[in-house]
């Protein structure tokens, strides 16, 4: 088997999944007799499953070629082009008078964890759970990619962590790592034995802590289907919730407090106990991240102890708790680059009401842990950065002083300071562009801003929340829906793997 056909293989498995899990919410719609959406996903299922079927008989005797597309980059890229389209077609049917643009927008926010929606009005429980669905397949995606094709690949996070004996360029050694790994004929079997362990890995404990959330949000009050929806979303960190037309209560303090025990695994990868004990075990990376998390959070509910000490008077205590319980429920969720939004938040006279939701844009920004489903910066990149500014700080005042922190902590400010502001510099060119883009095409530079930061953070609900006035993603047109989608594509693929695609080998 060649590079090209272990690439098309990956994505023909991943469409059969795909149709696999049509049938969820056609047995959902069935059973609360909404039939005419359940049947759409029904032969939706039938239609890939037979497409898959097809194309993987046409190439099992194909003639074996070499083909340049075979680099990781370009199959990631492949399914997150393939894979929205395909998972629309059901809702073209299921949602009537539905675009398939807008179809198509939906699924790929939903297939990268963004959580955008521009359904408005009475949609089927049916398709709501489909959105849900497809987040959490696009979580666990990105859960075994990262750890078996980016990790190997010092990718994802890992850059950082990589200390090497050599000082040499990020650049051409990424591009001379990928480049002696994946032009010999033994690496893609290799990425193929480690997306199979991966899988066998995650796969069970994601879907049973799903199911373990699921059973404590049904316990909690909540609708069985409303749990389930949220329980994915959590899990996944879509941020997807049961849309307009569906009349579903506030989540109760309860509720959300389980929530929080779960937003909890995207700050690290220590907390999925898998595949991870060989990267940066002797820097002890993973609870570099939590304490940074930590502190984070603690400065946050610092600053809402500051401002509500120096708010007019007439305030109870129970707005004060109600807004204290806000301010942790959000800032984990919007690090998380989750976006649940608390329903204790008042967005009027709240912590973050009107221009103070920037905050949150700030949370989002610096976003997770390393090979979790969390977008953003990352943790460990700004902890890096950070670090070095210390350093640099103090070399300033003691000029002729030597660094003690150690090999590893050495490394952490040096190449995986580079590494970190090498990825800072791409992405912020990422914003530049994808915000120019959208005022040329008539969004005002400061809806540009949340837009763009919400796509590439892949953080959707943040647009309702970080501006003075709220944004609904219903309201771009389908050139500016266009330009978000590729940002937030960009947003979660690894930036520096289009970077090692575009560098030249050496």
């Amino acid at each position: 088997m060649t590079h090209g056909s272990r690439g098309t293989l990956i994505l023909l498995v991943l469409v059969a999944v795909t149709a696999l899990a049509m049938i969820v919410p056609a047995a959902v719609g069935f059973t609360l007799r909404e039939h005419e959406s359940a049947r759409a996903f029904l032969y939706s299922a039938f239609l890939l499953a037979s497409f898959t079927a097809l194309i993987y008989l046409a190439n099992k005797s194909r003639k074996p070629r070499e083909r340049l597309v075979s680099h990781p980059f370009f199959v990631l890229s492949a399914a997150y082009v393939i894979l929205p389209l395909l998972m629309a077609i059901p809702l073209t049917e299921a949602v009537p008078g539905l675009r398939f643009v807008d179809a198509w927008f939906e699924m790929l926010s939903g297939f990268t964890t963004t959580g955008a929606s521009v359904l408005d009005g009475a949609v089927p429980r049916s398709v709501h759970l489909w959105r849900a669905i497809t987040g959490w397949l696009g979580g666990l995606f990105v859960l075994v990619y990262v750890i078996a094709i980016l990790a190997p690949m010092n990718m994802g996070g890992f850059e950082v962590l990589a200390v090497r004996n050599e000082r040499r360029m990020a650049g051409p050694a990424l591009s001379r790592h990928i480049s002696s790994e994946y032009d010999t004929g033994a690496a893609p079997d290799a990425t193929l034995a480690r997306l199979r362990l991966q899988i066998g890995l995650i796969a069970p404990l994601y879907a049973g802590l799903t199911l373990l959330l699921w059973v404590l949000l049904s316990m909690a009050g909540n609708p069985p289907l409303v749990a389930l929806i949220l329980a994915m979303s959590a899990l996944s960190t879509s941020g997807i919730v049961p849309g307009a037309g569906w009349d579903v209560a506030p989540l109760t303090t309860l509720s959300e407090g389980f929530l929080v025990l779960f937003l909890v695994l995207g700050l690290s990868r220590t907390f999925w106990l898998a595949g991870t004990r060989e990267h940066g075990a002797r820097l002890n990376w993973r609870q570099v991240e939590i304490g940074f998390a930590v502190v984070l959070l603690a400065g946050l509910w610092v600053l809402f102890l500051l401002t509500y000490a120096l708010a007019p008077d007439g305030r109870d205590a129970g707005f004060f708790l109600r807004e204290a319980w806000s301010v942790v429920f959000n800032g984990l969720s919007f690090l998380t680059t989750t976006g649940f939004i608390s329903s204790a938040t008042d967005l009027q006279d709240g912590f973050f009401a009107g221009p103070a939701g920037i905050v949150l844009l700030g949370l989002a920004l610096i976003g997770g842990g390393v090979a979790t489903t969390a977008g953003g910066l990352k943790l460990m990149r700004v902890f890096a950065l950070m670090w070095q500014a210390r350093y640099e700080l103090e070399h300033l005042v003691h000029p002729a002083a030597v660094g003690g922190d150690g090999a590893h902590m050495r490394g952490l400010r040096t190449e995986g300071a580079f590494s970190a502001w090498l990825f800072l510099l791409i992405f912020i060119l990422s914003v530049g562009v994808v915000m120019s883009a959208l005022t040329i095409l008539g969004t005002t530079m400061e809806d540009a801003l949340a837009y763009a930061v919400a796509a590439l953070t892949t953080t959707g609900p943040l647009v309702h929340i970080s501006g003075s006035v709220p944004l609904s993603w219903g309201d771009l047109g389908d050139w500016q829906r266009a330009v978000l989608g590729v940002g937030m594509v960009l947003g979660r693929l690894e930036f520096l793997l289009l970077l090692s695609v575009l560098w030249p080998r050496s």
